[in-house]
């Protein structure tokens, strides 16, 4: 639940927002860049040497393991402003997010930025 004082800062930035879009145009759109957090689910397939056939030396049929595919997840940040993605970021699994590593993907960010300007 939005408090008053929250209520009363979104509608200040909304209005500054709007403000500099007035006086500065299209070139203030280009300056907006947002990201998002999600989980993003991959499968580790089996390998060659996993699906190998099994038996016991005392049976005629051939039994295969039932094949796991092992489902996990990876944490993907991404960034972007109106013209497109400026950078997607895989964290390392077994890994969390700190202070050093947010630090770590701005300065990523900040360097994709100003490559994507020197390109334009």
């Amino acid at each position: 639940m939005l408090t008053d004082l929250h209520k009363t800062q979104r509608l200040g930035s909304a209005l500054t927002f709007l403000e500099r879009y007035h006086n500065e145009g299209e070139d203030f759109l280009d300056q907006i860049v947002t990201g998002d957090e999600t989980l993003v689910a991959y499968v580790t397939p089996e390998s060659k040497q996993q699906s190998m056939e099994w038996r016991h030396s005392s049976s005629r049929k051939r039994v295969k393991f039932k094949q796991i595919i092992s489902a996990r997840k990876i944490m993907c940040t991404v960034f972007w402003n109106r013209k497109g993605v400026l950078l997607v970021e895989f964290l390392p699994r077994n890994e969390t997010i700190n202070a050093a590593s947010y630090c770590e993907t701005l300065n990523n960010l900040r360097r994709a930025i100003q490559n994507k300007r020197r390109a334009s």
